[in-house]
């Protein structure tokens, strides 16, 4: 064994040579059984990495290869934004509104390590991180969605020829809750409005705009309440939405739905397109964004979409009274949305067309709003049976 003392030294140094590469290194241990252990180890992964640059693999950082992945992907998804937020959470930085500017803050919360190799990534760091997460009071579709975004780099790393994880990682673990790092999403949670909660809210944010008519930020968030309202979008595709998408005179809007990756083309209800219409008055030409970035309490003047800002709305929402009961699911901004496909399938419009309307991939998604019409159903089915028995009572049947 190439083990040495260096006099007057208590710890082991190492030296060999492997089909060329020389290793020169302390041991760190004061035992030579240990630095002999430690030697072989060490001799282990230089004949790995010889054999990874023989097959012609590389060794790269997690957030290197995100950061790879983005720039490649820039190309090919429309969603871009979305994932350098998420690439950027899963190394536990985020951005942060200060004095009307978004500023990034490092290590904000929970990240994985940003010099951990792909190799690396283990099993622990991924539980650990779930914990985290859940420990923060997210969603187990969040959780999901971060471990997909790691299992979708474990694939780019993979076209790469960057070395992996090995054993690979176990995303599912049938048997094991605790040790799978996907989890079962909740279903059957739904909060919408009532028509009064939604008067109730749109005349809070109304009056705030009113009375603050220099504020654009208050404005906006009244217009933007309504917007996702009346169209069911996600707020994420109508903070992107430019001026381009929308006609006026025809009363549409073509909305690209960036989770699902297709188009709809949407017509809207006439209080939104008449919101629409000041909008485009007052902004005049000098913005291509309907929902431009904001600095303060003015639009920011720069061709920028808006960034995720709902503290305004979510504000109002607490202050009409629409998270008292704590019994009920959370209303949040998201709640429009629901509020827009439970309001249309209470009305007997199809499961099929609500979903087309939601810019779902498959009507599967839509299944959750499937019981909000059952006496609509039911009145069907009993039509059809009053034909067939040609609406004879159950007196007549036996006479």
């Amino acid at each position: 064994m190439a083990v040495f003392k260096r006099a007057r030294s208590s710890i082991w140094q190492c030296k060999f040579t492997l089909e060329g590469v020389t290793v020169r290194e302390s041991t760190g241990c004061a035992s030579k059984i240990e630095a002999q252990a430690w030697e072989v180890r060490r001799r282990a992964q230089v004949r790995e990495d010889l054999e990874a640059k023989r097959l012609g693999h590389k060794h790269m950082t997690l957030h290197a290869l995100g950061q790879s992945w983005l720039t490649v992907s820039e190309l090919t998804h429309r969603d871009h934004r979305n994932n350098v937020s998420r690439v950027r959470k899963l190394f536990g930085d985020e951005l942060r509104q200060a004095n009307g500017a978004w500023q990034l803050t490092v290590g904000s919360r929970y990240g994985l390590p940003k010099d951990l190799a792909v190799e690396d990534l283990s099993q622990e760091h991924l539980v650990r991180l779930k914990a985290a997460r859940l420990a923060e009071g997210v969603t187990a579709a969040t959780v999901n969605r971060e471990m997909s975004l790691i299992q979708t780099l474990i694939g780019y790393a993979k076209s790469l020829s960057v070395v992996t994880p090995n054993p690979p990682l176990v995303f599912s673990h049938g048997r094991n809750k605790a040790a799978s790092l996907k989890m079962k999403e909740r279903k059957g949670k739904l909060r919408w409005l009532t028509p009064s909660e939604e008067r109730l809210l749109l005349v809070s944010l109304g009056t705030e705009a009113t009375r603050r008519a220099n504020d654009r930020s208050a404005g906006d968030a009244y217009d933007l309440t309504l917007f996702l309202l009346d169209t069911g979008a996600r707020y994420n595709e109508v903070a992107q939405i430019r001026w381009t998408q929308i006609d006026l005179e025809a009363g549409t809007i073509s909305l690209y739905r960036s989770k699902v990756e297709n188009e709809s083309m949407l017509r809207l209800p006439q209080r939104t397109l008449a919101m629409l219409r000041r909008r485009k008055t007052a902004m005049g030409t000098g913005y291509s964004y309907v929902f431009p970035a904001l600095k303060g309490r003015t639009w920011a003047g720069k061709d920028a979409p808006r960034g995720h800002a709902t503290d305004a709305i979510q504000n109002h929402i607490e202050k009409c009274g629409l998270n008292a009961d704590p019994q009920a699911d959370r209303v949040t901004p998201h709640t429009f949305r629901d509020t827009f496909a439970a309001r249309l399938v209470q009305a007997g419009v199809s499961l099929l067309k609500v979903s087309k309307l939601l810019g779902h991939a498959n009507v599967l998604m839509t299944q959750k709003y499937a019981h909000l019409s059952p006496e609509a159903t039911g009145a069907e089915a009993a039509a059809v049976l009053d034909n067939l028995h040609g609406n004879r009572s159950d007196a007549e049947a036996i006479t």
